[in-house]
């Protein structure tokens, strides 16, 4: 069973870090901090900023050391995501699993934050959440925003129902919730931080791919078998957050799913596309970690500590 952070209450402080990139936009943080703060949050040193080091927004040593921190801190009760980019790879393994896991707290964060999440997930056995970074989170939708706050608060239980596409239908099945960034989750194999999808409800988006390369990042991750053995597939959005072209978003929706149902096989699993995760505006949050069903008969998802 995985452990499962204390619930956020109104007065509760946040730390907001940066294990990855920068943001080229201060407002967007700002913005970020305004929206949390009208949750009825406080936030640690809001004021703060990141040096930047090239794509990073601080050396290695340095990034791992605020997430540490940030986790240690006796007052700091959810840890969240200044955004993703490129750093988590760098200094997941330098990460102190067995205090992370004395210390239960939420981790909140997408795209290249898919690392850490289920890094923590899966290693220090705690649940995380795959929700906006703090810098995408004033774009969200309302109903984003809405479910962030309910998991926040102890609802990331609640149960799903969403208007997505049934790729192929199967009856309900219930797997471990892995996964998030393709990208970033193939940059993982082979090495010491590769996941185990047996048995996993896998979830699986990315932005700004052309075909050729998402269609390579999908066989790279079925060679390495990582398809094999999986419960359920979820597809989120693979499409660019400034594309405007529906044509163009539908052909890469076509293209992503025909693949990924081709790289299945005949495995007798649900896969399910359009669920509203991903770099657009409709990011809702999900419990990594979690022991979830797919019930494709009423495209709800429920979800346990497992």
């Amino acid at each position: 069973m995985k452990t499962v952070p204390p619930p956020l209450a109104v007065g509760d402080t946040i730390s907001i870090v940066a294990p990855a990139g920068n943001i080229p936009d201060r407002q967007r943080y700002l913005n970020g901090c305004s929206l949390l703060r009208e949750m009825g949050f406080q936030i640690l040193e809001q004021h703060k900023e990141w040096p930047g080091t090239s794509f990073l927004a601080d050396d290695d040593e340095s990034r791992a050391k605020e997430f540490m921190s940030a986790w240690c801190h006796p007052d700091v009760k959810a840890v969240f995501a200044l955004r993703g980019g490129y750093g988590s790879l760098r200094i997941a393994a330098q990460l102190d699993l067995d205090v992370i896991s004395k210390h239960p707290k939420f981790l909140i964060g997408f795209s290249d934050i898919t690392i850490l999440l289920n890094h923590i997930a899966c290693h220090a056995n705690m649940l995380c959440l795959h929700g906006p970074v703090v810098s995408s989170l004033a774009a969200c939708e309302r109903s984003s925003i809405e479910r962030l706050y309910h998991c926040m608060i102890g609802g990331w239980n609640l149960q799903l129902t969403e208007k997505i596409e049934i790729i192929r239908p199967a009856p309900a099945v219930s797997g471990t919730l892995v996964g998030g960034n393709l990208s970033s989750l193939v940059t993982l194999l082979g090495t010491g931080l590769d996941l185990d999808y047996q048995d996993s409800i896998l979830l699986l988006e990315d932005v700004n791919e052309p075909l050729y390369r998402l269609d390579r990042l999908l066989t790279q991750f079925y060679l390495a078998g990582k398809f094999a053995g999986v419960k359920g597939i979820i597809l989120g959005d693979f499409c660019s957050s400034d594309d405007l072209d529906r044509n163009e978003q539908q052909r890469t929706e076509e293209f992503v799913w025909k693949r990924v149902s081709e790289l299945a096989g005949d495995q007798a699993v649900p896969i399910w596309g359009k669920f509203p995760i991903g770099h657009n505006r409709h990011n809702i949050t999900l419990p990594i970690g979690a022991r979830c069903t797919m019930d494709s008969s009423r495209a709800a998802l429920s979800f346990d500590a497992g």
